[in-house]
């Protein structure tokens, strides 16, 4: 075996894709860590054995040959900086397979590929193996892990064709299952259920440490690997099989050290002042970067490790930034790494311009009016010597030494010290005041430890973690955006309402101002409401009244809906700022849902007024304070975005505390004493909620905020069909009592407690059967008189025929229901059984009545049930053409033609007389 050989050409692809799947399979974490453990172990005998072979000797320096780096930047492949981004996304890789396997476009195999619409697998992997396995049959292949990596570099260097090539060329050779992983691997997203921290942590204590300070796995794996790295043996905690590496000796310039992060002001400044000495700095609305310069060459790294030297410059000669910093930086600068913010600064104005202000500083143009501005946060490296275990004041101290500053090229941040609370209150103030985004304090004697955020000393505070402090806006959801898979909403469109005039036929029109992450923790109770009532944007075009940006990505949903289907958020925004994806002038900047506002009907939303009042001023950004800072705003300790079981169980019962406090002398009567009740909504232009609740509380009832489940005594009062009010009817099985807002307002008037079937939206089981005791399925008592015409008119409007009431009974059934309902009283209907014609319709208008009203029935000289017929004995009679008519009537004999007065002396005595004498 030659010397040169790598340790990745011994091992092959298809015992990594075997120990992906076994962790995969794998549930608990801790049996994953003895998995990868255990491949670790066999891994390192694997080497020794490799060293061996290929002649090298356990004090010659690792430098990657024999390291487990080949390994590891797959088992991470989001960690690994040794490659650019492959540029293939699942659009294009979709595409790929669709031509390697020849499949129509339509074909379902296709649509499932080019990922167009939800599905049963969550990962594109399964979707591409799910594909392959019927059509293709490779065997397992020999291809080693020195092959995969080569082709991994080539699809990330080269352009589109060749990336292509070199996928065609590894679907001929790879099984399913390879290819599968492959898939994951190029979309750097594994699913492996193991975090980077464990991953890490079974390789060695510090190996994430080590990371955080160079962000380079193939560093890590050597140092790890090598016998001969500096070791700190004297640790007294140590253990003797565990190597302590010197992290002071991991950093490097071009390197990326992992940047210190802010956790949030936990509320109270006096506490924190009492732990150490703090200084206060602003907290600006840039990008993070970190500045690395060794031999006279420079290197810009973002936050997430991308380098965007090419943009600023990485000489004097060159760049939007480099060629400003000659004369800025000390004198016998070897090496130095500076952690800092990029700004954007306007050169007309002299002033830093905000994100929210559509500015990119990446993208700035030598030639143009706003350029980049390094403003200095921390030294951390300087000529050869790690300055992370200094303090911050000592960091502070040196830094301020070697820089000199130029106002728009390169600025220091300089911390003031907090001498009291006062102090502090007055500074926040002065911060928010000049629109900083917020404040960041600092321990005197913290150190930079990189990546943490969590107990290392420094705080973040902005006005939009206050409580009260900004604006809160109630705004609609009118649209949807997809997850990359189109299988949920992960985003939704907001807008405010423009009501159409009072008395006008127009419809409300809505305006898109923002849009907010769908994360709350009722995002899948959202989903599942709104589901039935969205339109696809594309096959159903919104209509004229739905204002939004058509054109532009961002603010064009994939769905909208109908403003009366909707929920709405109340949301908070960091500022209101310019946005051409949004139809108004300003938008929602950072916008983020507090909570869903159950207890307001849709047309209850932010108006597009209210929303334009608040947009006014010169300004581009519109901060949204709405008062000033107070003391006990910096000094009472903040709810924890985590609470406790314990905590949990408090707050929960803590909601079905009383709510509604009167003053007893105040209460006018006890009508409903004994009662709870939880309003739900009020109506619009009639009763709000507050209202609501005095008029129960005033007569005797108990308010709470949730109602008890499943409590007799206890009942839900809704006026306009809010959301909550939706969904607590659609609950199943019903734990609470829905009862409409007019009950409430008619018992209290006529303080008399009546409760009917129609006052119920949706009723508990228990109180479903009490009520049929009392009351038929048409809401009528068993045991009470209808009290007004309007009463009666509501039960008959509940009356519907089925099918089977509207089919024709028989004369005998008729009869027997008759006899039953006029109990023998047979006078009431003695005609029903005669179809009669009146030969002179308007000779005797009140014997027609008194026929028709007892029963008798009016037919036509065709009906073939006539049987009678009636003339009124009038003296301008015409004998000659009566008895044509009649002779035309083969059904009426003359004994069948009666005179009209049969029906008066058989009405006025209450019996059907004898036909004969009226003949």
């Amino acid at each position: 075996m030659s010397v040169d050989t790598d340790i990745a050409s011994t091992i092959k692809f298809r015992d990594i894709c075997d120990l992906f799947e076994k962790l995969k399979a794998t549930k608990k974490v801790v049996n994953k860590e003895e998995v990868l453990k255990s491949y670790y172990e066999s891994f390192c005998r694997h080497r020794d054995s490799f060293r061996r072979q290929t002649g090298l000797s356990d004090d010659q320096t690792e430098n990657g040959v024999s390291s487990f780096y080949s390994v590891l930047r797959l088992l991470l492949p989001g960690a690994d900086t040794g490659r650019d981004s492959y540029g293939l996304q699942i659009t294009a890789l979709g595409r790929l397979y669709i031509k390697v396997l020849q499949l129509p476009g339509d074909s379902s195999d296709a649509i499932m590929l080019q990922h167009r619409t939800g599905n049963m697998y969550r990962d594109y992997g399964d979707v591409v193996y799910a594909v392959l396995k019927p059509r293709c049959f490779n065997p397992p292949s020999d291809l080693r892990l020195k092959h995969i990596h080569e082709m991994l570099d080539t699809i990330a260097n080269e352009d589109t064709e060749v990336k292509t090539q070199q996928l065609i060329r590894f679907t001929e050779q790879a099984s399913p299952e390879e290819q599968k992983w492959l898939i994951r691997l190029l979309l750097k997203s594994l699913g492996l259920g193991i975090g980077e921290q464990k991953i890490f942590g079974v390789l060695h204590p510090k190996a994430q440490d080590i990371y955080q300070r160079c962000s380079d796995l193939g560093h890590v794996c050597n140092l790890l690997a090598d016998m001969n790295t500096d070791l700190d043996a004297s640790t007294s905690d140590s253990k003797p099989e565990v190597k302590f590496v010197n992290l002071n000796a991991v950093i490097r310039p071009f390197h990326q050290i992992r940047p210190m992060l802010c956790e949030r002001f936990p509320g109270d400044i006096q506490e924190l002042m009492q732990s150490d000495v703090l200084y206060l700095e602003t907290k600006m609305d840039g990008e993070r970067f970190q500045l690395h310069i060794d031999g006279g060459r420079f290197m810009y790294i973002s936050r997430n490790g991308v380098d965007y030297t090419r943009n600023f410059g990485n000489s004097y000669e060159r760049g939007t930034l480099t060629p400003k910093l000659r004369g800025l930086l000390p004198l016998g600068l070897q090496s130095i790494i500076l952690d800092g913010e990029m700004m954007v600064w306007d050169t007309k104005r002299l002033r830093f311009r905000e994100k929210g202000e559509n500015t990119d500083v990446k993208s700035l143009k030598p030639e143009g009016s706003w350029q980049p501005c390094f403003v200095i946060y921390d030294l951390l490296y300087f000529n050869g010597q790690s300055l992370l275990d200094l303090t911050y004041i000592q960091r502070a101290y040196k830094l301020q030494k070697l820089v000199v500053e130029q106002p728009g090229v390169l600025q220091l941040m300089r911390g003031r010290k907090i001498g009291s609370v006062e102090e502090f209150n007055q500074l926040f103030q002065q911060a928010l005041d000049s629109h900083a985004e917020g404040i960041v304090l600092k321990k005197q004697g913290s150190r930079y430890q990189p990546g943490v955020r969590l107990g290392g000393g420094w705080f973040k505070d902005k006005a939009d973690y206050i409580k009260g402090l900004i604006t809160e806006f109630d705004v609609l959801i009118i649209g949807g955006f997809y997850n990359r898979k189109c299988t949920f909403v992960e985003s939704f469109l907001l807008g405010v309402l423009q009501p159409a005039p009072p008395g006008s036929s127009n419809r409300h029109e809505v305006f898109s101002i923002g849009v907010v992450t769908n994360n709350t923790k009722q995002r899948g109770v959202l989903n599942h409401t709104l589901k039935p009532h969205w339109h696809n944007v594309v096959k159903e075009p919104p209509p004229l009244w739905f204002h939004y940006k058509a054109k532009e990505r961002s603010g064009c949903p994939d769905l909208w809906i109908e403003p009366h289907n909707s929920i709405i958020l109340q949301v908070k925004a960091a500022d209101l700022s310019p946005n051409a994806a949004f139809y108004t002038r300003k938008s929602l900047h950072f916008a983020r849902t507090e909570t869903k506002r159950d207890d307001k009907s849709w047309n209850e939303c932010m108006t597009l007024r209210e929303f334009n009042d608040l947009c006014e001023g010169s300004m581009g950004i519109k901060k949204l304070n709405k008062r000033q800072l107070r003391l006990e705003d910096v000094t009472t300790k903040r709810k924890l975005q985590r609470m406790t079981p314990s905590e949990r169980s408090r707050l929960g019962l803590a909601v079905y505390e009383k709510r509604c406090e009167v003053d007893p002398a105040a209460s006018s009567s006890k009508l409903l004493d004994g009662l709870s009740f939880c309003i739900l909504s009020g109506s619009a232009g009639r009763q709000n909620k507050l209202q609501l609740q005095e008029l129960a509380a005033k007569n005797g009832g108990c308010i709470v905020e949730n109602p008890l489940p499943n409590d007799p005594k206890c009942f839900c009062i809704a006026g306009d069909e809010t959301f909550l009010v939706k969904r607590l009817k659609l609950q199943e099985p019903r734990t609470c009592d829905i009862v409409r807002m007019e009950w409430l307002l008619r018992v209290c008037q006529k303080q008399e407690l009546e409760l009917r079937p129609k006052d119920l939206l949706a009723a508990t089981e228990p109180l479903r059967q009490d009520l049929a005791e009392c009351f038929d399925r048409l809401g009528d008592s068993y045991n009470k008189d209808i009290a007004t015409v309007g009463d009666l008119q509501e039960l008959l409007q509940e009356i519907e025929l089925a099918p089977e009431d509207l089919a024709d009974s028989s004369t005998s059934e008729v009869n027997a229901l008759e006899d039953q309902l006029l109990d023998g009283k047979k006078s009431l209907n003695m005609f029903r059984h005669l179809h009669a014609y009146f030969y002179d319709p308007h000779g005797d208008e009140l014997g027609k009545v008194l026929f028709l009203q007892n029963g008798g029935k009016l037919a036509k000289e065709s009906d073939p049930q006539l049987n009678l017929g009636f003339l009124c004995m009038s003296s301008d009679l015409d004998d000659n053409h009566f008895k044509h008519w009649l002779k035309n009537h083969s059904k009426l004999s003359a004994d069948k033609v009666l005179n009209s007065a049969w029906i008066h002396q058989s009405h006025r005595e209450g019996v059907l007389l004898p036909m004969q004498g009226f003949v």
